[in-house]
């Protein structure tokens, strides 16, 4: 088979996986579909970076992944799950970050407020 022709393999085998992982998915109850949130969200977007990949893959890849026993997309998820996520650590910095922002503009506002009497204006909203 030239490259071609196992890269057409490749998106059937992946399109057909993609498939079959949708309709198991609609099989199950509101609450199961809503748990499998993350896991619906992570294989299509491994479906689609491996589709665009595909294109940039020798031929000797290409067939080891046509010729791989398990899921392709199975196989990239749980190896995606056993990685370190910094996602949550990112996110807190960034609010934290955010919120000393909002209070060190509140503060410059706050600062050149005074009353009558000289004092500080009450901070509280």
């Amino acid at each position: 088979m030239n490259e071609m022709e196992l890269r057409e393999l490749l998106f059937e085998r992946l399109h057909m996986e993609i498939q079959l992982f949708k309709d198991s998915i609609l099989c199950k109850s509101k609450a199961d579909i809503y748990s499998f949130s993350y896991k619906i969200e992570m294989y299509v977007n491994l479906y689609e970076i491996l589709v665009i990949q595909a294109e940039r893959m020798s031929a000797a890849l290409l067939r080891k992944l046509i010729y791989q026993p398990s899921g392709i997309l199975e196989a990239f998820y749980q190896e995606w799950l056993s990685k370190d996520d910094n996602f949550y650590t990112e996110l807190r910095e960034y609010v934290e970050d955010e919120l000393d922002a909002l209070l060190a503009v509140r503060e410059v506002i706050n600062a050149g407020k005074e009353d009558e009497d000289g004092e500080e204006l009450d901070k509280a909203a």
